[in-house]
């Protein structure tokens, strides 16, 4: 149990507003965890036009994962994400925010007999 009051808290929050979500590691480690996901349409500039785009980002407890890296994949409510870019880290260094981006879903090539 954490000594910092912060800590406690951070710990608390995901607790009861984190869903469930699986973090895997381009090295293959694989950890279960609670995360508190957000989609922030963002602004993006293309030429004279301004474009509303969606963007998916997570918070995750820097207790959970000690560096998000670039490539590492979280799969949540059944879609897979993939980190794309630095994570940041809030003042006191226990929560990340992670941008991502879903992988396709490929129709299934298979066909049945």
């Amino acid at each position: 149990m954490p000594r910092d009051p912060f800590a406690l808290g951070v710990k608390r929050l995901f607790a009861s507003l984190g869903s469930p979500a699986q973090y895997c590691t381009v090295a293959g480690e694989t950890i279960e965890l609670k995360v508190i996901s957000k989609a922030p349409d963002s602004v993006q500039e293309f030429g004279q036009s301004h474009l509303a785009v969606t963007s998916y980002r997570f918070d995750l407890q820097a207790a959970d994962v000690a560096r998000p890296q670039e490539g590492d994949r979280l799969t949540w409510w059944g879609v897979i994400y993939v980190i794309q870019g630095d994570a940041l880290v809030d003042r006191d260094r226990l929560i990340w925010t992670v941008s991502a981006y879903p992988l396709p879903d490929y129709p299934s090539t298979a066909r049945s007999a």
